[in-house]
């Protein structure tokens, strides 16, 4: 993604921008902010515009907003809030010092990142995952694309093969008819197309849901990036998509710091309620099945290199941890999640045995969800079975 960044020594320029939303009219700045409209608007989500300020002593303020464009073709700059200003400016790889270039005003940099979504830290142990440039207000005003970010990820042929398939690319070269062949082979065994009608009520395809979106953003965000990290998605197994796969519903292993991490995910409603389910299950899982996870580990894949052709030695002096992955649609706000768990007794319990770590989705409505669900699963399902 391309952004706009604008160098000036001119504190009155910076203040300008420096609060939104204001129209942009000097002739240089209109120039090229029209230029980069017409470039990149059809391309990209987010036009940003950043405002690099050189003052005297050398150091650098940045004003990060975004253009839009109204109904009488004016542009307007509006600055972004402090969250999502700090993360483009850590993604850019930018710093307060001195970036002025004499002669040269404004110029493109790029923005590489592709990890659509987030995981802000809120508390020691619990996390809320949302999308990466986008506001609440604006997701709350169009919740399509938040709806369209995870059906991305839900319908993504190297993220479906890589959670839901032995697919194997380290080791095997396939070609793209037997690819394609296996991609709807797995999206078929975990229920997310279907010859018929998809019954977007069944519990089971939530359930599925939740676990196919917990391995992928999970795995981005659990541990340090730089760690070697195994995981081994329960997803691979299943073969009835109206049937659980029984069991830890996943597992992530990080050698380097023997580290254990068993996943479990709800996708409810109401918040409550999937901490609740989330926590009798993995009290069935600890006391009643009492899973022993070393004659699987020939199935667990290297997160970096998808590569599942490793021997996986887990040691006797793991330390467990549990992770729960909660998606509700009931609150978003940080001070209401972090209500809700604080006064959620089992959790309570739970958290007395064992380190527990939270990661929670609000994806604003569970039906419109489904219903855009339903959408790409008829899309995909037509282009595999209507030949």
């Amino acid at each position: 993604m391309q952004v706009l960044l604008h160098y000036t020594t001119n504190q009155r320029v910076f203040n300008y921008f420096d609060t939104h939303p204001h129209p942009i009219f000097e002739h240089k700045q209109l120039a090229e902010v029209k230029n980069f409209h017409k470039k990149y608007s059809k391309f990209q989500e987010h036009l940003f515009f950043i405002v690099c300020y050189s003052s005297s002593n050398k150091q650098v303020h940045y004003s990060v907003g975004k253009i839009s464009k109204n109904a009488s073709s004016e542009f307007f700059f509006s600055k972004v809030n402090e969250e999502i200003q700090s993360i483009i400016l850590y993604d850019l790889g930018l710093v307060k010092t001195n970036t002025y270039e004499k002669h040269i005003y404004y110029k493109e940099n790029t923005l590489t990142c592709n990890d659509h979504f987030i995981s802000k830290n809120i508390g020691e142990l619990l996390n809320k995952i949302k999308l990466r440039y986008f506001c609440w207000e604006e997701i709350i005003s169009s919740k399509v694309t938040l709806f369209q970010k995870l059906n991305d990820i839900l319908f993504d042929q190297t993220i479906v093969l890589d959670i839901a398939s032995s697919y194997n690319p380290s080791i095997h070269k396939y070609e793209e008819r037997l690819l394609k062949k296996k991609y709807y082979s797995a999206l078929q065994s975990i229920g997310f197309i279907s010859k018929h009608e998809l019954d977007t009520d069944l519990s089971v395809l939530h359930g599925d849901i939740g676990e196919f979106l917990m391995h992928h953003l999970v795995s981005n965000y659990i541990s340090d990036n730089n760690s070697v990290k195994y995981l081994y998605p329960k997803l691979v197994l299943k073969s009835n998509p109206k049937m659980p796969a029984y069991g830890n519903d996943g597992t992530i292993y990080v050698p380097s710091k023997k580290e254990i991490f068993y996943l479990e995910a709800k996708f409810y409603t109401n918040l409550t309620k999937a901490i609740n389910k989330a926590v009798d299950s993995l009290k069935e899982h600890n006391e009643v099945t009492q899973e022993n996870i070393d004659h699987k580990t020939e199935l667990f894949r290297n997160i970096k290199t998808k590569s599942n052709d490793e021997i996986i030695e887990i040691t006797d002096d793991v330390n467990e941890k549990l992770v729960l992955f909660l998606i509700c649609d009931n609150i978003f706000k940080e001070e209401d999640v972090l209500k809700c768990l604080k006064k959620n007794n089992g959790l309570i319990e739970l958290k007395k045995s064992f380190e527990v770590i939270i990661f929670v989705l609000p994806i604003l409505s569970k039906s419109e969800f489904l219903e855009s669900f339903k959408k790409q699963s008829i899309l995909r399902g037509n282009q595999y079975y209507v030949q």
